[in-house]
């Protein structure tokens, strides 16, 4: 009976896909808006004579010891972001360590984590060693926190990947998950999304997370795929150290742009390297500021439940005064040739933080009889797959008998 083989094969996949997901069930803490009597200023350090240095850390090249999700090597990556005036380029394969071409001093030890078939995916930063395990299908809000848990435990910290097209994630999600630094907010399946709901949601529930938004990289030669999105850091070095700071303090903005000159390179070269920029921003007592470069055609002002409290049009100054009702602010700039900035958020606290930002790790304990159901629920369903295993072999075995 040679279909007993493939069958049992099956079989074991399966159950090994079910047994992967077992995890806790939290309880989570209920959502708390940002509040207090200071606000954050993400640009308090701000030294605009540094001006900015162009990033994208969302990047994959050729992998060595995985899948390929891109045929070029680190050293050509890099020379084709160079081409469009980036300084900055971190390497983030999947489950995989990459090293940086040439000065290794301007290395940033981070890989992607997830197999998974939700697309659940986080870029961990500095981290001991990588992490192989992974669950087949988090659908479940407590099965994705475990992940974050796991992964943030020895590592620097953990940044939640393209939530807008993260399958079986949904507000709710971002209401509760807790534990990661940063996210992608405009990382959608279309390059028009710019408008950022998932992150105003776990800002709007108190989750101090910065967006910074990059490419994800897989295919350098394709001009509408790269340097489309980007990540404009103010540091004084290209070293993790300095990097790791600007990024925790959210003292940079991010920048969506078009596909430039549609195919023609050198077009998108010279657009690239002429973009708007914010020449100064933060705060004058309670009043949030921003000036750029050159004017918009519109500059919005958002806050809690990504309301957009202010609009002002072919501008390139803004201000907002902070209200006693606001919770956080954070300003975008829309421009004539569909260029978009977005500003980190300042926000409302009491200023005693230990991570030094308004950012806290919002409680959710084990909820120990769920967790006890759910895991007899998933070895259970192990186990049929097990039976049915044994039911393949035992019904080979009797028609060999029979015969």
């Amino acid at each position: 009976m040679l279909w007993k083989v493939p069958a049992s094969a099956i079989l074991v996949l399966v159950g090994v896909f079910i047994a992967s997901n077992i995890s806790p069930v939290y309880d989570f803490d209920g959502p708390a808006p940002f509040s207090g009597e200071s606000i954050y200023n993400p640009y308090s350090d701000l030294d605009t004579a540094l001006g900015w240095s162009r990033t994208n850390l969302h990047t994959h090249t050729h992998a060595v010891k995985w899948f390929n999700e891109c045929e070029f090597y680190p050293d050509s990556v890099l020379a084709f972001y160079e081409r469009y005036g980036y300084d900055l380029v971190t390497f983030s394969n999947h489950m995989e360590l990459t090293g940086y071409p040439g000065d290794s001093s301007r290395e940033v030890r981070v890989y992607e984590h997830g197999w998974n078939l939700a697309k659940h995916h986080n870029l961990v930063f500095n981290p001991a060693k990588v992490h192989y395990w992974d669950m087949a299908l988090p659908l479940f809000r407590s099965q994705k926190q475990f992940k974050i848990d796991r992964l943030g435990k020895d590592a620097d910290f953990v940044f939640f990947n393209h939530p807008d097209r993260t399958n079986f994630t949904d507000d709710d999600d971002m209401v509760c998950l807790t534990g990661y630094r940063l996210t992608e907010a405009v990382c959608g399946f279309s390059y028009d999304d710019t408008y950022c709901h998932k992150w105003d949601v776990a800002l709007s529930a108190g989750h101090y997370v910065p967006s910074a938004i990059s490419d994800d990289l897989h295919k350098p030669r394709r001009s509408d795929k790269i340097a489309r999105r980007c990540t404009f850091l103010n540091i004084s070095r290209p070293y993790y150290a300095d990097i790791r700071d600007a990024l925790l303090k959210g003292r940079f903005y991010s920048m969506y742009l078009p596909d430039f000159g549609n195919g023609d390179l050198s077009v998108k070269e010279a657009a690239n390297r002429s973009l708007a920029e914010i020449t100064d921003i933060g705060m004058r007592g309670d009043t949030v500021f921003m000036k750029l470069s050159r004017p918009a055609v519109r500059v919005e002002t958002i806050g809690q439940g990504g309301e957009v409290l202010k609009t002002l049009c072919d501008t390139s100054v803004t201000d907002f005064v902070f209200r006693p009702e606001d919770t956080y602010v954070r300003l975008t700039a829309r421009f004539a040739d569909s260029t978009v900035i977005f500003t980190n958020p300042f926000a409302r606290w009491d200023g005693t933080s230990v991570s030094g930002t308004p950012y806290e790790d919002f409680g959710h304990s084990v909820d120990i009889p769920l967790t006890i159901l759910f895991s007899l629920l998933l070895l259970a369903a192990v186990a049929g797959v097990l039976y049915l295993i044994r039911k393949c072999f035992s019904a080979g075995r009797k028609q060999d008998f029979r015969r």
